[in-house]
Protein backbone atom coordinates (compact mmCIF):
# COMPACT_ATOMS: atom_id res chain seq x y z
CA UNK A 1 0.00 0.00 0.00
CA UNK A 2 1.28 3.14 -0.81
CA UNK A 3 1.98 5.90 2.14
CA UNK A 4 1.11 9.74 1.28
CA UNK A 5 3.82 11.81 2.34
CA UNK A 6 2.49 15.63 2.72
CA UNK A 7 5.35 18.45 2.81
CA UNK A 8 4.88 22.23 3.81
CA UNK A 9 6.66 24.97 5.58
CA UNK A 10 6.31 28.67 5.69
CA UNK A 11 7.65 30.88 2.52
CA UNK A 12 11.73 30.82 2.56
CA UNK A 13 11.61 27.75 4.65
CA UNK A 14 13.09 25.17 2.37
CA UNK A 15 10.84 22.80 1.07
CA UNK A 16 12.38 22.66 -2.09
CA UNK A 17 15.41 21.24 -0.38
CA UNK A 18 13.59 18.76 0.86
CA UNK A 19 11.69 17.94 -2.79
CA UNK A 20 15.17 17.85 -4.27
CA UNK A 21 16.15 14.97 -1.72
CA UNK A 22 13.27 13.19 -2.28
CA UNK A 23 13.36 13.58 -6.33
CA UNK A 24 17.04 12.45 -6.21
CA UNK A 25 16.01 8.86 -4.51
CA UNK A 26 13.52 8.64 -7.92
CA UNK A 27 10.58 8.76 -4.72
CA UNK A 28 7.64 10.30 -6.83
CA UNK A 29 6.81 14.11 -5.76
CA UNK A 30 3.55 16.18 -6.33
CA UNK A 31 4.53 20.02 -6.00
CA UNK A 32 1.11 21.36 -5.43
CA UNK A 33 2.69 24.96 -7.09
CA UNK A 34 3.41 23.18 -10.50
CA UNK A 35 -0.29 22.32 -10.28
CA UNK A 36 -1.28 25.87 -9.23
CA UNK A 37 0.23 27.45 -11.74
CA UNK A 38 -1.90 24.66 -14.67
CA UNK A 39 -4.89 25.74 -12.95
CA UNK A 40 -4.43 29.19 -14.16
CA UNK A 41 -3.27 28.79 -18.07
CA UNK A 42 -4.89 30.78 -20.54
CA UNK A 43 -8.47 29.17 -20.97
CA UNK A 44 -9.24 27.38 -17.92
CA UNK A 45 -12.09 28.31 -15.53
CA UNK A 46 -9.62 29.30 -12.38
CA UNK A 47 -7.70 31.93 -14.87
CA UNK A 48 -11.22 33.36 -15.48
CA UNK A 49 -12.36 33.73 -12.21
CA UNK A 50 -9.38 35.38 -11.18
CA UNK A 51 -9.79 38.04 -13.96
CA UNK A 52 -13.67 38.53 -12.92
CA UNK A 53 -12.48 39.12 -8.88
CA UNK A 54 -9.39 41.07 -9.32
CA UNK A 55 -10.01 42.98 -13.47
CA UNK A 56 -8.22 42.08 -16.38
CA UNK A 57 -5.18 44.36 -15.69
CA UNK A 58 -3.75 41.42 -13.60
CA UNK A 59 -3.31 39.79 -17.25
CA UNK A 60 -0.33 40.16 -19.70
CA UNK A 61 -0.89 41.08 -23.04
CA UNK A 62 -0.71 37.57 -24.13
CA UNK A 63 -3.70 36.89 -21.50
CA UNK A 64 -1.94 35.20 -19.18
CA UNK A 65 -1.45 35.69 -15.22
CA UNK A 66 1.09 38.21 -14.07
CA UNK A 67 1.94 36.54 -11.07
CA UNK A 68 4.13 39.73 -9.55
CA UNK A 69 0.77 41.86 -10.17
CA UNK A 70 -1.38 40.00 -8.37
CA UNK A 71 1.28 39.26 -5.53
CA UNK A 72 1.67 42.59 -5.02
CA UNK A 73 -2.35 43.05 -4.82
CA UNK A 74 -2.73 40.08 -2.55
CA UNK A 75 0.38 40.12 0.00
CA UNK A 76 -0.90 43.50 0.97
CA UNK A 77 -4.37 42.73 1.67
CA UNK A 78 -5.25 39.26 3.93
CA UNK A 79 -8.72 39.21 2.70
CA UNK A 80 -7.73 39.68 -1.26
CA UNK A 81 -5.43 36.79 -0.18
CA UNK A 82 -8.51 34.50 1.23
CA UNK A 83 -10.43 35.63 -1.86
CA UNK A 84 -7.72 34.24 -4.37
CA UNK A 85 -7.48 30.92 -2.12
CA UNK A 86 -10.94 30.63 -2.22
CA UNK A 87 -11.41 31.12 -5.96
CA UNK A 88 -8.73 28.34 -6.44
CA UNK A 89 -9.57 26.14 -3.93
CA UNK A 90 -11.75 23.71 -5.33
CA UNK A 91 -9.60 23.42 -8.94
CA UNK A 92 -6.87 22.81 -6.90
CA UNK A 93 -8.13 20.57 -4.34
CA UNK A 94 -9.58 18.15 -7.40
CA UNK A 95 -5.96 18.36 -9.17
CA UNK A 96 -3.99 17.55 -6.45
CA UNK A 97 -6.57 14.62 -5.60
CA UNK A 98 -6.37 13.26 -9.15
CA UNK A 99 -2.22 13.54 -9.55
CA UNK A 100 -2.48 11.43 -6.10
CA UNK A 101 -4.59 9.04 -7.39
CA UNK A 102 -2.73 8.70 -10.59
CA UNK A 103 0.46 7.98 -8.66
CA UNK A 104 -0.90 5.48 -6.72
CA UNK A 105 -1.86 3.58 -9.95
CA UNK A 106 2.11 2.43 -10.23
CA UNK A 107 2.19 1.36 -6.64
CA UNK A 108 5.38 2.64 -5.13
CA UNK A 109 5.94 2.22 -1.55
CA UNK A 110 6.16 6.03 -0.67
CA UNK A 111 4.69 9.40 -2.79
CA UNK A 112 5.50 13.02 -1.39
CA UNK A 113 2.59 15.83 -1.85
CA UNK A 114 4.24 19.28 -1.31
CA UNK A 115 1.62 21.59 -0.49
CA UNK A 116 2.05 24.86 0.76
CA UNK A 117 -1.03 25.86 2.26
CA UNK A 118 -1.20 22.07 3.99
CA UNK A 119 -3.65 22.93 6.90
CA UNK A 120 -5.02 25.92 6.19
CA UNK A 121 -6.76 24.38 3.48
CA UNK A 122 -7.25 21.01 4.81
CA UNK A 123 -5.29 18.94 2.38
CA UNK A 124 -3.37 17.02 5.16
CA UNK A 125 -6.91 15.05 5.42
CA UNK A 126 -5.11 13.20 1.47
CA UNK A 127 -2.34 12.69 3.70
CA UNK A 128 -0.92 9.61 5.60
CA UNK A 129 1.25 11.98 7.58
CA UNK A 130 2.66 15.48 7.22
CA UNK A 131 6.39 16.54 7.16
CA UNK A 132 7.18 20.66 8.37
CA UNK A 133 10.43 21.67 7.19
CA UNK A 134 10.88 24.49 10.11
CA UNK A 135 13.10 27.20 10.50
CA UNK A 136 12.22 30.30 12.95
CA UNK A 137 10.62 32.89 12.19
CA UNK A 138 13.86 35.62 12.18
CA UNK A 139 15.48 32.97 9.85
CA UNK A 140 12.59 32.87 7.70
CA UNK A 141 12.60 36.58 7.62
CA UNK A 142 16.49 36.77 6.72
CA UNK A 143 16.02 34.09 3.92
CA UNK A 144 12.96 35.86 2.46
CA UNK A 145 14.31 39.22 2.21
CA UNK A 146 17.26 38.04 0.91
CA UNK A 147 16.13 35.25 -1.33
CA UNK A 148 13.51 37.87 -2.79
CA UNK A 149 15.12 40.91 -2.59
CA UNK A 150 12.56 42.40 -0.24
CA UNK A 151 12.73 44.90 2.65
CA UNK A 152 11.53 43.47 6.02
CA UNK A 153 8.50 45.28 6.06
CA UNK A 154 7.55 43.31 2.71
CA UNK A 155 8.72 40.43 3.61
CA UNK A 156 6.89 40.48 7.16
CA UNK A 157 4.22 41.18 5.18
CA UNK A 158 4.59 37.94 3.09
CA UNK A 159 5.28 35.38 6.00
CA UNK A 160 2.16 36.92 8.29
CA UNK A 161 -0.13 36.50 5.09
CA UNK A 162 0.60 32.53 6.11
CA UNK A 163 -0.69 30.59 8.88
CA UNK A 164 2.75 30.98 11.89
CA UNK A 165 5.39 28.58 11.03
CA UNK A 166 5.26 27.38 14.90
CA UNK A 167 1.82 26.73 14.55
CA UNK A 168 2.45 24.53 11.42
CA UNK A 169 5.45 22.86 13.61
CA UNK A 170 2.87 22.13 16.70
CA UNK A 171 0.66 20.10 14.38
CA UNK A 172 2.80 18.43 11.95
CA UNK A 173 3.63 14.37 12.51
CA UNK A 174 7.61 14.82 11.27
CA UNK A 175 9.20 17.87 12.03
CA UNK A 176 12.94 18.75 9.88
CA UNK A 177 14.82 21.28 11.12
CA UNK A 178 16.10 23.16 8.43
CA UNK A 179 18.17 25.83 10.35
CA UNK A 180 21.46 24.86 9.34
CA UNK A 181 23.26 23.73 6.41
CA UNK A 182 20.91 21.32 3.34
CA UNK A 183 23.96 18.73 4.65
CA UNK A 184 22.15 19.03 7.90
CA UNK A 185 19.05 18.67 6.65
CA UNK A 186 19.44 15.98 4.50
CA UNK A 187 20.78 14.00 6.94
CA UNK A 188 17.39 14.18 9.42
CA UNK A 189 15.46 13.27 6.29
CA UNK A 190 18.04 10.17 5.33
CA UNK A 191 17.34 9.31 9.33
CA UNK A 192 13.50 9.61 8.49
CA UNK A 193 13.54 7.68 5.21
CA UNK A 194 16.04 5.16 6.63
CA UNK A 195 13.70 4.36 9.72
CA UNK A 196 10.37 4.09 8.11
CA UNK A 197 11.23 3.01 4.28
CA UNK A 198 14.13 0.87 4.81
CA UNK A 199 13.47 -0.81 1.00
CA UNK A 200 13.04 2.26 -0.38
CA UNK A 201 16.35 3.44 1.40
CA UNK A 202 18.39 0.78 0.14
CA UNK A 203 17.30 1.42 -3.16
CA UNK A 204 18.98 4.34 -3.48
Amino acid sequence: MTFVLGITGGIATGKSTADKFFSERNIPLIDADIIAREVVEPGTAGLSKIAVEFGKEILTEEGRLNRKKLGSIVFNDKKKLERLNYLLKEELFHAIGEKIKEAEKKKPLLIVVDVPLMYEENYHQLMDAVMVIYVPERIQLKRLMERDGLNEEAAGQRIKSQMPIEEKKHLADIVIDNSYSVENTYRQLESWLQEHFPEVWKGN
